[in-house]
């Protein structure tokens, strides 16, 4: 019976991930800059019809190529613009990348060695995250995978399936994010043929054929981008994803070499005890004389990280590749201690429980060093402190043969907790610019111009929801056309900040204004928007 029910042990634990990756999404407002952005792009795709050059207020940077927003525009046809559809591709991609690295990593690694590296992965701090804000990363991963896994399969022994896979998996990464895909499957590549004997099923590929047709997509996306604008948004795409992030820091993402060595030991914490072990067989298997399972993981991480360390430009996004084969890493060990009962050294265990109880600790600290309702206040105490007897109950166990599957229960609640309870609490504090949207909706005709006046942050999800009811939505920060604007027979609506009240308050004697707060989740600034609604669009 007991056997039996282990068997299905994985079924449970992927139902569980479905609900996890999808819970909450729609519940949850945009995060800005990114995530908002996109869901413009894609609505601006839909309503006017260009689905070439991606185009939103507010969003300019935020410019890619198109894959993610195509994704984005089919979700709203089938579920409506909303922020459920927003997220859903996203949500899609990194549950077909769990399967992924389960179904075809079993036979490779083996059964248990494929579903503890899924559980690693998916109670990690980074990854999951994924499946919350929309950005294009869940997606290149996804591709990024299978092509790691069809490289690893063609290596030992020449695959027709995965050849084809490879190339589909290439060819739509390149239109979701462009040169990151070529990097890792190039250094990937390069690192098999240079040291692993069986380097000649590498031309089994045909890449001399294979890689123009792969490029072949992208390359009629460009044209057809270049014939519509000249080569603008193509050349404004080179400068800035390829040439500023090799030559120099974008918005301030720039660090030494080693921080992104640094971000992957603090986005697998949940498993310190075991990350040294894990990095160390990361780095020196690739020096194997036996070039089987170790070292190709050792060749998948390297490629996923290694050349990202020298470059200025530092983004945790960058080495997500490299993330699976650390997970699958930390898998082998947690299964070696699991068999073994190799307890890892003194020193890794007490640090392990430092940062734990320091995550716990500061997740109970942190609604009370800001103002926040109470409510929010008692569920954060509440679940930090289930966290905290979680820790407890494994460190008390930490030579039983439950520790494993308590320190994984501890960290799978972990996940439950913050996307099922906390994330929806914690968003009040954030969604100031539904609450404005929501709010004009409720006491304005949608006929009504909406002046945007408070640029502060250029929050893209502001002007996003503001066009869900209303049409006109620009900005205006002129005072003089706002007051014009005002005090004319158009229905309009303001929305401000201080200075601009106060200003508008001494020209204005009967301005009638409401108050909303909000944190700016992209900087450590909070916003104060003034909403003003004139007698010609007032519902009242």
């Amino acid at each position: 019976m007991l056997d039996r029910y282990k068997q299905h042990i994985p079924l449970l634990y992927f139902l569980l991930l479905a609900i996890l990756v999808l819970i909450n999404n729609g519940n949850v407002s945009l995060w800005d800059q990114d995530e908002a952005a996109y869901a413009g792009f894609s609505r601006g795709m839909l309503q006017s019809g260009n689905w070439l050059i991606p185009d939103f207020i507010w969003s300019e940077i935020h410019r890619k190529t198109p894959l993610h927003f195509w994704d984005i525009c089919l979700s709203y046809l089938l579920f409506g613009i909303n922020e459920f559809s927003v997220r859903f591709p996203s949500a899609l991609f990194l549950f077909s990348t769990y399967l992924l690295m389960y179904f075809a990593g079993k036979s490779l690694f083996g059964k248990r060695t494929a579903f503890l590296s899924v559980v690693v992965l998916s109670t990690s701090l980074f990854i999951p995250s994924l499946a919350k804000i929309s950005v294009t990363d869940a997606t290149l991963l996804f591709f990024s995978t299978v092509c790691a896994f069809a490289l690893l399969n063609i290596i030992q022994q020449r695959s027709v399936k995965w050849n084809i896979a490879f190339w589909i998996a290439f060819s739509l990464a390149l239109l979701t994010k462009g040169p990151p895909i070529v990097l890792f499957t190039g250094v990937f590549a390069v690192l098999l043929f240079i040291f692993h004997p069986n380097r000649k099923n590498l031309f089994s590929m045909h890449p001399w054929f294979f890689l123009p047709l792969a490029c072949l997509p992208l390359f009629i996306w460009g044209y057809l981008v270049n014939q519509k604008d000249g080569g603008v948004f193509i050349t404004w795409l080179i400068d800035w994803y390829i040439l500023k992030r090799v030559n120099s820091s974008v918005l301030g993402q720039t660090g030494p070499p080693g921080t992104h060595l640094l971000s992957m030991f603090v986005f697998f914490i949940p498993y310190f005890m075991f990350l040294p072990k894990a990095f160390w067989r990361a780095g020196s298997d690739i020096f194997r004389k036996d070039k089987g399972v170790p070292f190709l993981l050792s060749t998948w991480f390297i490629s996923g990280w290694f050349l990202y360390e020298w470059s200025p430009s530092k983004l945790p996004a960058y080495v997500i590749a490299a993330h699976i084969p650390l997970a699958i890493l930390i898998g082998k060990e947690i299964l070696f201690f699991f068999d073994n009962k190799n307890i890892p050294a003194g020193g890794l265990i007490i640090g392990h429980y430092f940062f734990i109880l320091i995550i716990y600790a500061s997740l109970m600290a942190a609604p009370y060093l800001i103002d926040v309702p109470p409510e929010i206040r008692t569920t954060f105490t509440i679940a930090s402190s289930l966290l905290l007897i979680g820790a407890l109950l494994t460190l008390f166990n930490l030579r039983s043969h439950q520790f494993i599957k308590l320190l994984l229960g501890t960290n799978i609640l972990f996940q439950i907790l913050v996307w099922g309870i906390l994330l929806p609490q914690a968003d009040q504090l954030k969604n100031g610019s539904k609450r404005i949207a929501d709010f004009a909706r409720v006491h304005a005709i949608s006929e009504s111009s909406v002046l945007i006046a408070n640029t502060q942050g250029h929050p893209p999800s502001l002007p996003f929801y503001l066009g869900s009811t209303f049409k006109d939505v620009k900005e205006e920060t002129n005072l003089d056309a706002i007051q014009t604007r005002y005090t004319s027979h158009d229905p309009v609506v303001l929305i401000l900040n201080t200075d601009q009240l106060h200003e508008l308050h001494s020209r204005i004697d009967d301005l009638k204004f409401t108050e909303i707060r909000s944190m700016l989740t992209d900087r450590d600034e909070n916003a104060h928007y003034y909403i003003a609604i004139n007698n010609s669009a007032a519902k009242d």
